[in-house]
């Protein structure tokens, strides 16, 4: 199996915490650990950050993010931010999509619009 077929694969099989961080990152652009773990605490999923270290850090070994060193208020961090690119991104989606169809058809449809709907009615 090719490299990137793999890492498509594997962010098919994300898990929630996972996805929140990438989530956070695709939104930020780049954030250090301190920040994510602050918006986590924001969004009420209060979690130690230690466990976003250990997130970031197989994220990190997976190639789903990067990160470098940068100096921030005198101290040097690591700054994170997603490596995965907007064609991946819109595979990933069709390929959930295409799954969740496969297995309820035109209800599924019915649900993704309705969801849909209501989180352009809310703004979210």
């Amino acid at each position: 199996m090719e490299q990137s077929e793999r890492r498509k694969k594997l962010l098919l099989m994300i898990g929630p915490l996972e996805a929140d961080v990438i989530g956070i990152l695709n939104e930020l652009r780049e954030a250090t650990a301190m920040t994510i773990w602050e918006e986590l605490a924001k969004r009420n999923k209060k979690t130690a950050y230690t466990t976003i270290l250990t997130v970031l850090s197989r994220l990190y070994t997976r190639g789903f993010i990067n990160k470098r060193e940068k100096v921030i208020n005198n101290t040097r961090q690591f700054v994170y931010e997603l490596a995965i690119s907007d064609d991946v991104k819109a595979e990933i989606v069709k390929d959930h999509l295409d799954l969740i169809i496969k297995m309820f058809g035109k209800d599924a449809i019915r649900i993704i619009k309705d969801y849909i709907d209501k989180i352009e009615s809310h703004g979210n």
